[in-house]
């Protein structure tokens, strides 16, 4: 654990040296020593909050703290702290604080304790551990994933649309299922990762296919898509429970469990498994979450 507690310091380090500039989360991500889809979890998991939601609330903190302390025009703070307009920053001000930069001003700072305080290792080490839950090591094949795509922001984002996205994304490719080839195996896959291309309309947006394991050598043709998922070991976790609680279990399995593995996280999507168990995605859902793993 203590080698991520670092890593997440490292990246809060160069988030506050950048606070006023262009940083991508990739590079973030890489100053960390990790792949962003990794990151994205294991910063969640330590932090309570997004990469992105973290950087966000930081520059409005620093932001509000030169509101405080300075007579520059509001506009100026904005685009200093790398928001677009005067409009922008007042809307994500206004978000964080409860009030506008102008109100703030006046009042002399009085949402000050509502602001984003940098990360320390006290910070960190005051987070509470997850309840236990054992994962299976197992070994897949490599996987031709076919189906439909959609981008969609993250669940640890205070703008999160999983919840809409993914669901209307299954309701779309379930009845088109019957116009693809027998696949191999009788179960749904999903998976995830951060957009390929590098551009996002959110700093938290990643890409999510809904699929079923096709034999090698079918071309897609639209409007589905083909992912291929290398051969490797997963840490396999049974989620039992509402699909809207997947969120505890990816927690758990980057936040407590691969912290002390002796595993570390594969640069490849991660999955999740489901056959007849998952029914309606209520209280009776069971359906598997794959992560990607290899030795330390």
């Amino acid at each position: 654990m203590p080698r991520y507690r670092e890593a997440v310091l490292r990246a809060a380090d160069l988030i506050e040296r950048h606070l006023r500039e262009r940083i991508s989360l990739d590079t973030v991500a890489r100053r960390a020593g990790f792949s962003l889809w990794h990151f994205h979890r294991l910063f969640a998991e330590l932090t309570g909050e997004s990469l992105g939601a973290y950087i966000r609330r930081r520059r409005l903190t620093a932001a509000a703290d030169d509101l405080r302390a300075s007579r520059r025009s509001i506009l100026e703070v904005a685009l200093d702290y790398q928001f677009e307009s005067h409009e922008a920053f007042t809307r994500a001000f206004r978000a964080a604080f409860g009030t506008t930069p102008s109100a703030f001003r006046r009042q002399g700072g009085l949402a000050w304790n509502r602001t984003r305080p940098r990360l320390t290792l006290q910070r960190l080490q005051r987070l509470p551990r997850r309840t236990s839950m054992e994962p299976k090591l197992i070994h897949l094949p490599a996987l031709q994933l076919h189906g439909l795509s959609a981008r969609f922001i993250g669940p640890m984002s205070p703008d999160a649309d999983n919840l809409d996205v993914i669901p209307k994304l299954y309701a779309r490719f379930c009845p088109l299922i019957p116009q693809l080839p027998e696949p191999v195996e009788r179960c749904i896959y999903g998976a995830a990762r951060c957009p390929t291309d590098g551009v996002r309309r959110h700093p938290d947006e990643l890409e999510y296919l809904a699929a079923v394991n096709l034999p090698a050598g079918h071309t897609p043709k639209a409007p589905f898509v083909h992912w291929t998922i290398p051969a490797g070991t997963y840490a396999c976790f049974t989620h039992r429970g509402p699909v809207a609680r997947l969120a505890e279990t990816i927690n758990y399995a980057f936040g407590s469990w691969l912290p002390r593995s002796g595993y570390v996280h594969r640069d490849s999507p991660n999955l999740d498994r489901q056959d007849e168990r998952f029914g309606d995605g209520g209280e009776s859902c069971e359906f598997e979450y794959l992560v990607p793993v290899r030795p330390r």
